[in-house]
C-alpha cells in the first residue's frame, strides 16, 4: 500500500501540486504548505492504521489515526491559525466542518476562506462534513483534503482526496479488503445543488457510488490562509 501511495503523489499533475511561487516574507502558500505536508508524510510512511487513538511515531514511519487527527496534525504544520479557529485540545470532523461554514467567502478570517462551490476547490483545500443525525455511526462527520480539481460527473462532482479511513473510496491506494486502512487517498463524490453548487451530499466510492448510497449532508470546502 505505501508503494501504491508514493505513486499517487509522484503522479499528480503539476497543477495539482499548488502554486509554487512563494510569498513575499519568504513563506509558501497555505494550501502548497498542506499539500508539501502529505507528500511527506507520504514519503516518510512504512506503516498507518486508522484508529480513534492516535500514536504518530516519525522515525519509524507510522501513522495510526482517525480522519481528524490526521487533518490536525497537517494543519498543525502547515495552518496553524487556520486548526486554532477550529477549537482547542483534539477536534472532531464536526468542529473542521463547524470552522469551514462560519469563515466567510469573500475574506479570510481567522486562517480560513470558505469556498461555497464544490466545482472551485483547489488542491490543499479541506473538506468536512457533518454526520447526518439518523446515519448509524459514532463519528461525528469526516475531513480530509482536496488533491486535484473536481471533475464533473453523472451524480455530481468526482474529487481525489487525501485522508484517514477504514473504509476505501474509489481507486483507493488502500485495499481494505486486505485489511488495510488509515492515510491514503481515494477519489470521493460530492452530490451538488445544481443551482448553486453547493455541496449536498456524499457518495463514499466515488462516481461508481449508486445513487441510493449518496448520504445527504452539506459539504464544507476551505481554503486555509494562515
Amino acid at each position: 500500500m505505501t508503494s501504491m501511495l508514493r505513486r499517487a503523489f509522484l503522479s499528480l499533475p503539476a497543477a495539482a501540486l499548488g502554486p509554487a511561487e512563494v510569498l513575499a516574507q519568504g513563506q509558501r502558500p497555505a494550501p502548497r504548505r498542506v499539500l508539501d505536508e502529505l507528500t511527506r508524510i507520504a514519503a516518510n510512511l512504512r506503516a498507518t492504521v486508522y484508529s480513534h487513538s492516535t500514536r504518530i511515531d516519525e522515525r519509524a514511519g507510522r501513522y495510526e489515526w482517525d480522519c481528524s487527527a490526521m487533518a490536525a496534525y497537517v494543519l498543525r504544520r502547515a495552518a496553524p491559525t487556520a486548526l486554532d479557529a477550529v477549537g482547542s485540545g483534539r477536534p472532531v470532523a464536526a468542529q473542521f466542518y463547524r470552522a469551514i461554514a462560519r469563515a466567510p467567502a469573500a475574506r479570510p478570517e481567522r486562517g480560513w476562506l470558505q469556498v461555497p462551490r464544490i466545482a472551485d476547490a483547489l488542491p490543499g483545500d479541506v473538506f468536512a462534513w457533518q454526520r447526518p443525525p439518523w446515519f448509524p455511526s459514532a463519528n461525528t462527520g469526516h475531513v480530509g483534503f482536496v488533491m486535484e480539481a473536481p471533475r464533473p460527473s453523472e451524480h455530481g462532482m468526482v474529487v481525489r482526496i487525501t485522508d484517514s479511513t477504514r473504509l476505501a473510496h474509489g481507486h483507493d491506494t488502500r485495499d481494505t479488503d486486505r485489511g488495510q486502512s488509515g492515510f491514503g487517498q481515494g477519489v470521493i463524490l460530492f452530490a451538488v445543488n445544481p443551482l448553486t453548487g453547493v455541496g449536498v451530499g456524499y457518495g463514499w466510492f466515488g462516481a461508481q457510488t449508486p445513487p441510493s448510497y449518496i448520504i445527504p449532508t452539506r459539504i464544507a470546502i476551505g481554503r486555509v490562509v494562515r
